[in-house]
């Protein structure tokens, strides 16, 4: 039986959260693909699923489209690759999606933009902004998550230029992507070759950059943009140095911030922070807070605490979000490299998860050890899907592999690795649950979940991916 034919399923998984509730999962059939690529966005269009590979290691714009029905039965396949193209974005926006691109062409960079239809492809490709190059430097392209009525925002990073302050545009484009307006600014930062710039759009209307520069540690700035004038707002705390942030827009619109910091001598987690930001950017609620000792404890022995310090070694913050009623859950994870049997593997000890209640107050913390040893990053990390009424992560039980040939059968006929649910009580008390994952009709096929959510603006329906244990096969999944 060839796999991109494999009839379209439907199973049930049962996570146990104190009791027992049953979620409803629908899978695609099977789809070859390739491991050079990996699982990028995944859209919704009238009816239709578009998921979207993007190839790891590529100089030119190389993609991979395969098109869903409302059953998840494969219905088509595009290969799109742009020479002389190098990949920017996709996003969707005014109900179509959109592919940005750009180009390097007489001492200028091209921004294009290649709208997709379900039947042709990508049509209707356009260049919608040129920016002349400076020295052998280009101009970079930030493209807003979402649109404000008619309108659609792109920052520019313009070249670099060496001893002088940073250059950035604020395009403003209608909803058939015309160019209207374009604000420059001069930010009073200096010029960096590599710069993190994110670009917020907020339900008002309402344009803003977080920018991250390098100076003796971590340095986060607000700016509210759309004049020519902008006002740089740093995000800071006292006697403490900022390790990593995330932020998102509330039900109130308020801007909320939070992450860890870290001390002035030692790059470790030793706390974390939430802030609130009004429209006008005042600030109107913030938190600091020490990690505790039974969190420290959980990740690091008395020895190593007293030589690296207190605090969490080599942890990354990977997920700030709201469940049903407010409230806020962060949540960071340790990864590095481990040498295991002579083969430099990626290896994880656990994660952290902290609660903050809806007004942004402190409500607990709850480290969880799972300890996560694998050759191939690409199955490692937490992962959440987005409508849940609670928190709720999962993880790949990788250490299954190590133990033994095969997978426990309470993980299921179709798992390689293993899966588990993590649930919290009231009080931060977690709940690891197996997930078991029975595909029929796979022809002893095995598959793991790719720890990423494929559609992670959308709140009504999660979508996600399986993989098999070489890339070479791939699954879509939708929760019901």
């Amino acid at each position: 039986m060839n796999y991109s034919f494999r009839i379209l399923f439907v199973i049930l998984f049962s996570f146990f959260l104190g009791i027992v509730n049953s979620q409803q999962f629908k899978f695609s059939e099977n789809i070859n693909t390739s491991p050079d690529y990996k699982p990028y966005l995944c859209f919704s269009v009238e009816g239709n699923y578009i998921l979207v590979q993007k190839k790891i290691k590529s100089s030119i714009c190389d993609l991979k489209l395969n098109l869903f029905n409302s059953n998840l039965k494969s219905t088509n396949q595009f290969d799109v690759k742009i020479k002389e193209h190098v990949f920017v974005s996709m996003r969707q926006i005014f109900n179509k999606i959109f592919l940005f691109t750009s180009k390097n062409e007489n001492n200028s960079t091209l921004l294009y933009v290649h709208e997709f239809n379900i039947n042709n492809g990508f049509i209707n490709t356009k260049q919608i902004y040129k920016e002349k190059n400076n020295g052998g430097y280009t101009a970079k392209f930030i493209i807003s998550k979402s649109s404000y009525e008619d309108q659609f925002f792109i920052l520019v990073e313009l070249p670099f230029q060496s001893g002088k302050n940073e250059d950035i545009k604020l395009l403003y484009f209608d909803n058939s992507l015309a160019l209207i307006d374009e604000v420059y600014n001069k930010l009073e930062v200096p010029f960096e070759s590599k710069r993190d710039n994110k670009l917020l759009v907020s339900s008002i209307g309402k344009v803003y950059l977080i920018k991250t520069f390098w100076d003796k540690g971590n340095n986060f700035f607000i700016y509210p943009l759309g004049s020519e004038v902008v006002n740089e707002l740093e995000i800071k705390l006292s006697n403490r140095k900022i390790a990593a942030i995330d932020y998102f827009f509330n039900g109130e619109n308020e801007l909320v911030i939070a992450g860890f910091f870290t001390s002035q001598k030692r790059y470790n987690y030793e706390g974390y922070f939430i802030h609130k930001y009004d429209s006008d950017l005042s600030l109107v609620h913030k938190n600091q807070y020490f990690l505790s000792s039974n969190i420290v404890e959980a990740f690091k022995s008395a020895k190593e605490i007293k030589e690296k310090g207190f605090g969490l070694d080599k942890f990354r913050l990977s997920n700030f979000s709201l469940d049903a009623n407010g409230n806020h859950f962060l949540l960071a994870e340790h990864l590095t490299r481990k040498e295991v049997k002579s083969v430099n593997n990626w290896y994880s000890k656990g994660l952290l998860v902290i609660k903050f209640n809806k007004n942004g107050n402190y409500v607990w913390g709850c480290p969880v050890i799972h300890k996560q040893t694998y050759v191939d990053i690409k199955f490692l990390g937490a992962f959440k899907l987005n409508n849940f009424n609670d928190a709720q992560y999962f993880y790949n039980s990788l250490e299954n592999i190590n133990l033994r040939k095969g997978v426990p059968v309470e993980y299921g006929s179709n798992n390689f690795c293993g899966t588990k649910s993590i649930s919290f009580s009231s009080v931060g008390l977690s709940e690891k649950n197996i997930l078991r994952l029975d595909i029929p009709n796979n022809e002893g096929m095995k598959y793991a979940f790719y720890p990423k959510q494929l559609n992670p603006y959308e709140t009504s329906k999660s979508i996600f991916s399986l993989l098999d244990k070489d890339g070479n096969n791939l699954i879509l999944g939708l929760e019901l």
